[in-house]
């Protein structure tokens, strides 16, 4: 099952020089940087995956220290048409994505910037940190960037879409980036940005690897209190059903109307155990004690553990969410987006803790319901901060529901049977939504699936702007014929 993923991910890849080669030239410009299979940097590096999917077998794995040496490489692999891979943090589930069987992988982990320029508050980050290390910077100068709330998720993220504590106030991740530093098919290293090649800027938020190598971020940072209020509620079955209508009062009402809160409602089924549990992080960003009245009911709810307090380091809120969350597990994340409505989110609960009993003989077996809002000001938040390619202008005013279907286990050997009635259950309740006429067109490439067609859901317009930027940028294609992961549309 897992090779047949990864050959789809890669479909459509021209025939590339044999990779071996296109190490072996690699390794004659960097000779201490390139590793091969047999050397222990090689293993290192091939663990660093959040899911086991894709701890895949490259030819060799690449650890540049500099953007000329990123790229001096992409212009290598370009002109000899290698295979390559480039990878951030690892969380990608989707094999091809961030590392591939018999190609270059590119680890972008000694790209460690961490910058924050106060008189501008904008931050420089390196594509090799991972989100707690940004915050723990943040945290010296009491300010909050819109990033993600786990701490060991990487700055991918930052390339699709962006879930964030502050999502409901300044928009997602994606739209506050102020510039990307990117290095092009043909070596070229260009910043984008509004008032610098703004079309690729614009392209590039919501548009993935399809471009080119960031090297760096500048993101826009927010002024918060001295302390935040922030933790972890924990519930077990006893308080699932309140959890679900807290779950639709926070889309409908809270979000779009207190801004500074933040909620990410989840549930999680754990086969070992035959029941349910929840690990809800809650935030608000004011410096208060107690919670304000709009998030009570979470607290009230029946609860196992409760840490929210108030707190002056958000890298510890990313930690505290993280813990419980180690690479090494087959993971698979799918994803789609319906307008918020309370029966369709109480039925798709049922449906998917019915389906997953039907799994508990799998080791290991956990799935992960998530259900989180882009709200109406996310989205003109976007349009306000330069426009995104996802898609979303233009959509009722009406809070989107993105919801997130999780599942691991131990063994890759049950990939087989698994992955694909994941798939086909998670296309049944998207039907549902279809029928019901909630579905949106929108996919969040964050969570996507390998086959699931993010870009198409776009939109026709978005789809055409990528494809002529791609064109501009990338003339020969480069990034579209020799990186796997989520292309643009043929």
């Amino acid at each position: 099952m897992r090779l047949l993923i990864v050959a789809a991910a890669f479909a459509g890849l021209s025939s590339a020089l044999p990779t071996q080669e296109c190490c072996t030239l690699l390794s004659q410009l960097y000779p201490t940087k390139v590793y091969a299979p047999d050397v222990t940097a090689y293993s290192t590096a091939n663990k660093r995956y959040w899911s086991s999917t894709c701890s895949l077998k490259p030819s060799c794995f690449f650890e540049p220290n500099t953007v000329p040496e990123v790229s001096a490489a992409v212009k290598l692999f370009s002109q000899n048409n290698c295979k390559f891979s480039v990878t951030a943090g690892g969380h990608s589930t989707i094999p091809g994505a961030a590392n591939n069987d018999r190609g270059v992988t590119v680890a972008m982990v000694n790209f460690q910037q961490r910058e924050i320029d106060n008189s501008t508050n904008i931050m420089h980050l390196g594509p090799g940190n991972r989100f707690y290390q940004a915050y723990a910077e943040m945290d010296k100068y009491n300010k909050v960037g819109v990033l993600g709330r786990y701490a060991q998720v990487g700055t991918g993220l930052l390339l699709g879409a962006g879930l964030s504590y502050l999502n409901n106030q300044e928009g997602l991740g994606v739209d506050n980036v102020k510039a990307y530093e990117v290095v092009l098919a043909n070596g070229t290293v260009v910043t984008a940005s509004r008032t610098s090649n703004s079309d690729l800027f614009k392209a590039m938020k919501g548009g993935g690897d399809n471009f080119g190598v960031v090297t760096r971020y500048d993101l826009q940072l927010y002024d918060r209190p001295a302390t935040v209020l922030g933790g972890l509620i924990t519930y077990g079955e006893a308080g699932m059903a309140t959890l679900e209508d807290l779950t639709y009062d926070y889309h409908a009402n809270v979000a779009p109307n207190d801004q500074q809160t933040h909620v990410l409602p989840n549930w999680g089924y754990n086969a070992a155990t035959g029941l349910r549990e929840a690990f809800v992080p809650v935030f608000y960003n004011k410096d208060v004690s107690v919670l304000p009245p709009s998030l009570k009911g979470w607290a009230d709810a029946p609860t196992v553990k409760n840490t929210v307090r108030r707190t002056n380091s958000i890298s510890a809120l990313a930690l505290e969410n993280n813990e419980g969350y180690g690479n090494g597990l087959v993971q698979e994340q799918r994803t789609f987006t319906v307008y918020a409505n309370k029966q369709f989110f109480h039925d798709v609960n049922a449906l998917y803790l019915e389906w997953s009993k039907k799994y508990q003989h799998i080791e290991g077996f956990y799935t992960l319901h998530c259900n989180m809002p882009i709200t109406p000001h996310a989205v003109a938040e976007g349009i306000r901060k330069g426009g995104n390619s996802l898609g979303l202008a233009g959509s009722k005013n009406q809070t989107l529901s993105v919801l997130y279907f999780g599942l691991s286990f131990k063994n890759l050997a049950d990939t087989a049977a698994v992955f694909p009635a994941h798939d086909e259950f998670v296309e049944s309740v998207k039907k549902i939504a279809s029928d019901r006429g909630i579905l949106h067109k929108y996919i969040m490439w964050n969570y996507s699936a390998y086959n699931q067609k993010v870009i198409e859901g776009y939109g026709p317009e978005s789809v055409a702007f990528l494809k002529r930027v791609s064109k501009k940028y990338d003339p020969t294609g480069g990034f579209l014929r020799l990186v796997g992961g989520q292309k643009l549309p043929e």
